[in-house]
């Protein structure tokens, strides 16, 4: 058996011995293929498609898979051979007893018809087994040959035996197994179907020499047609070609007004984005005053309950005064100088082109400087947030702190000089919270020492966080203190506005090309610009001092607390005592205000640096320049829609598309015509050649005698199918009554598969065969099993059994290899070599086949021929 691009064996080649030949190899090498290409040359035709086929085709390969096998049967020998799905063949070669060559459905059909002869179909699907189907017992009641086996093993003799045996011999003489025809039968049916197929041929030879004929006479009527069509071709081509010319000039004029409409439309774009994006400024602007309007509001509020908090401390203390509100209003000056805007000019299109590159190349720069920038400024918004709420909890944790502190209130009354911690006090009050010892002096009067006590240790741990996470956030964002932060976040933001603009700058004076194509197209305009070429148009840009920003200063008040200063110590001691109440009170109030403050404060600053951003957009293009840009941007657009319009109007009047078609129809038809003229001249050639070919054949004479001769094929045919008929009726009469009589040809078979079971199971074994040829029940050691309920090992080891007793019972002449694809793989090893001694027995009078991917189970079959596979 040879295997070529089978599954996935590339090729590969195996020779099976007489007797027990042991095919080893790993999964996948091959093995099951080559029971599977057996089942397929014997039952497959090379044109089927169906699955089994596909089952078998390479995976990856554009090629078909084949399979060859040379075998003996009764007395032929041959070489048969078969390739599926790519260039599908079929090859039969007899060598013996006479030679014979036959391809295609021919060579198939003999092979079967070989095998019909010589073989028992069933008996050779009974003796192989599928991989996955060892533990199936096979149907062996239907095999005619074992019927023969054993009726010969029960003795039959007598008038009976001669009668069946002679019976038999006339149908098989005439039928096989399977009823079909076989010798003499067989080959009249054969002759009746290849002088019916050589009439047939023969007739539809001579119809189609007619055919010919009339072809011949179509074509000469075809060709004078052609002829003409050429010359009419010819000349409706030149009018198609003249006209698509003269659409050209259109064509270019058109493609000329609708890019004067490209840049219009850019233009206006741009224009109308300008004035949007001033519009949006203005808007922002008016929702953050607003804003700012509430948060001033909400401040107040936030600072009276604060006061009145520390009103209430104060009457506590009968000391403190109302804190002074600290305000700064920070005052931003920026000056932006930016190119200012020319105007678009009616220019010719190197104007317009040398602008627009001069414009990518300024924006490209200005978009590198921008990035360079950014890159170096970390501060971006969600870091100075973050940096604001950390200078938040600081001012919170101090505020906290110097609340929950004593504080002093010092009032100079008198001339006498006033000291506090060695400095004088000078006109207004001093006022301070007490966080180190305090040394007030009056000299020549008096000195008082006034302590900080001990503030609770959860604040100062409170501060000390707070300004460590702010310092280590300063240090990350790589700055030293907020208001550097917020310049940072400042210079960010203007570089990511720059870049964003100098990138809409560069769009927009690309639109939508390359700097390349623009340098390129300019380049080709100047070659072709006059020799006295206009200056090209240059911007200037405008400057104007920007305006000062608001300035917001906070008011700081203050009461009294204390109305004499004999009276500080005592009024100090109560006061702490009611202050104890109160400061909660305080502390809350004060986290309020401070947080109300710098929410107001960031928002100021906002205010102001959007109000300069401003500022320096108008300084560069007013808001009316705007809106009068928007307007002449229209119109110009107007202007060039309206030439485009006119263009394509003219361009569409000339029918471009009916030009095209006309055109390509005229170029086709030419074309076609000289193709079918060619055609005709090339088929006149060829139905010439070949009336002269037929007329040679004598067709009519050889039609004559093929049909008298299947007039005597089909007269002998119809008298050997009365023959088999009866021969056929009378052997299965004969059949019926012996099948009637099975049980005394039983016992030879199960007696042959109690002898090769002893060997495997023991002396005691012994088993129970139906009147079908079935094992029913298995006896070891006096223990009676029905086959059903035996283990999978014991139940693959007896149907692997029958086939071998089967095997050995049949006529040689008669018998079919026995085919075993990955069996015995439940069996032990002890039954293993056991089963070895019993198939090196049945190994001697039958051809016996065993697929396996384990190499030892097998090992012990002596005279065993071994055949290893390998992975392609």
């Amino acid at each position: 058996m040879t295997l070529r691009h089978f599954r996935g064996v590339q090729e590969s080649t195996v020779r099976f011995g007489d007797g027990v030949t042991v095919v080893v190899g790993p999964n996948e090498a091959g093995k099951s293929s080559v029971a599977e290409a057996v089942r397929l040359l014997r039952t497959t035709k090379s044109s089927s498609r169906s699955q089994a086929v596909r089952d078998v085709k390479p995976v990856g390969l554009d090629v078909g898979p084949e399979a060859e096998v040379e075998l003996r049967t009764g007395p032929y020998a041959l070489v048969y051979r078969k390739r599926w799905l790519k260039s599908p063949m079929t090859e039969l070669d007899v060598t013996a007893p006479s030679r014979e060559q036959h391809s295609g459905d021919e060579a198939h059909q003999r092979f079967a018809a070989i095998l019909s002869e010589t073989v028992d179909v069933d008996l050779w699907e009974a003796l192989e087994i599928v991989q996955g189907e060892s533990l199936d017992q096979p149907e062996l009641a239907r095999i005619s040959a074992l019927h023969r086996a054993l009726d010969d093993s029960a003795g039959a003799t007598g008038d009976h035996d001669a009668l069946m045996a002679a019976v038999l011999a006339e149908r098989d003489r005439l039928l096989t197994a399977g009823g079909k025809p076989r010798g003499a039968h067989a080959q009249s049916a054969a002759e009746i179907v290849e002088l019916e197929a050589e009439a047939a041929r023969l007739r539809a030879r001579s119809a189609e020499m007619d055919r010919y004929v009339d072809d011949y006479a179509a074509n000469e009527h075809e060709h004078a047609r052609l002829s003409t069509l050429s010359i009419e071709a010819d000349a409706r081509l030149r009018r198609s070609e003249d006209a698509v010319r003269a659409l050209e000039t259109l064509r270019e004029e058109l493609r000329r007004s609708e890019e004067d409409l490209e840049v219009a439309e850019r233009a206006l774009s741009h224009a109308v984005r300008a004035r949007d994006d001033r519009r949006s400024m203005v808007d922002d602007l008016a929702r953050r005053a607003e804003t700012i309007d509430a948060l001033r509001t909400r401040v107040a509020e936030v600072v009276a309950a604060h006061s009145d908090a520390r009103t209430a401390e104060d009457d506590a203390r009968r000391e403190v005064g109302v804190a002074t509100e600290r305000a700064r209003v920070a005052r931003h000056a920026a000056q932006t100088a930016a190119l200012a805007v020319a105007r678009h000019r009616d220019e010719l299109e190197r104007t317009a082109l040398a602008q627009r590159v001069r414009r990518a190349r300024e924006a490209g720069e200005r978009c590198a400087r921008a990035r360079a920038e950014r890159e170096v400024l970390r501060v971006d918004d969600a870091v100075l947030a973050r940096l604001t709420d950390l200078s938040t909890d600081v001012q919170v944790a101090v505020g906290a702190r110097d609340a929950a502190a004593a504080r002093v209130s010092v009032r100079p009354l008198g001339g006498h000089r006033v000291d506090v911690g060695g400095a004088e006090v000078v006109g207004e009050t001093y006022e301070a919270s007490v966080l180190d010892d305090v040394r007030i002096t009056v000299d020549g009067v008096v000195e008082v020492v006034v302590s900080p006590g001990t503030p609770p240790a959860d604040l100062d741990r409170r501060v000390a966080r707070a300004r460590a996470a702010f310092d280590v956030a300063l240090h990350e964002a790589g700055v030293d203190s907020l208001d550097e932060a917020r310049s940072s976040h400042e210079r960010r933001r203007v570089a990511e506005s720059q870049c964003a603009t100098a990138e809409d700058s560069l769009s927009d004076a690309l639109g939508g090309t390359t700097l390349d194509d623009l340098e390129l197209r300019l380049a080709t305009l100047e070659r072709r610009r006059p020799s006295d070429p206009s200056a090209e148009p240059s911007a200037e840009p405008s400057s104007d001092p920007s305006s000062e920003g608001e300035r917001d200063a906070l008011e700081a008040a203050a009461d009294a607390a204390r109305s004499a200063a004999e009276d500080a110590d005592a009024d100090a001691a109560a006061a702490r005592d009611a202050h104890d109440g109160a400061r909660e009170a305080l502390s809350v109030a004060g986290e309020a205000s401070v947080r109300a403050r710098q929410e107001l404060e960031s928002a100021e600053h906002e205010l102001a640096r959007e109000t300069a951003r401003l500022a320096a957009a108008r300084a560069e293009v007013d808001d009316e320049a705007l809106t009068e840009a928007v307007v002449a941007a229209d119109e110009a657009y107007e202007r060039a829609r309206t030439t485009s319009r006119a263009s394509r109007a003219t361009f569409e009047a000339a029918s471009p598309e009916t030009l095209a078609m006309e055109l390509a129809n005229a170029r086709e038809l030419v074309e076609g015509v000289d193709r079918d003229l060619t055609r005709t001249d090339e088929r006149r050639v060829e139905l010439q050649t070949l009336l002269d070919d037929r007329a040679a054949e004598g067709i009519h004479d050889r039609l004559t005698d093929v049909e008298a001769a299947l007039d005597v094929a089909s007269a002998t045919h119809r008298r050997l199918a009365r023959s088999a008929q009866a021969a056929d009726l009378l052997s299965a009469t004969l059949l019926r009554h012996r099948d009637e009589a099975q049980r005394h040809y039983v016992a030879p078979f199960k007696q042959r598969i109690d002898r090769l079971g002893k060997v495997v199971f023991g002396p005691d074994f012994e088993v129970e065969v139906s009147t079908d040829l079935a094992i029913e029940t298995r006896t070891l050691r006096g223990r009676t099993v029905p086959f059903g309920s035996l283990s999978g090992g014991a139940r693959e080891q007896l149907a692997v059994l029958g086939r071998l007793a089967c095997a050995q019972l049949v006529d040689p002449d008669e018998g079919a290899p026995v085919i075993l694809d990955d069996t015995l793989g439940f069996s032990d090893p002890d039954r293993l070599e056991r089963l070895a001694v019993v198939l090196n027995d049945v190994g001697r009078s039958a051809q016996v086949v065993l697929l396996t991917c384990q190499p030892r189970r097998f090992e012990s079959v002596g005279g065993a021929r071994t055949e290893r596979l390998t992975l392609s």
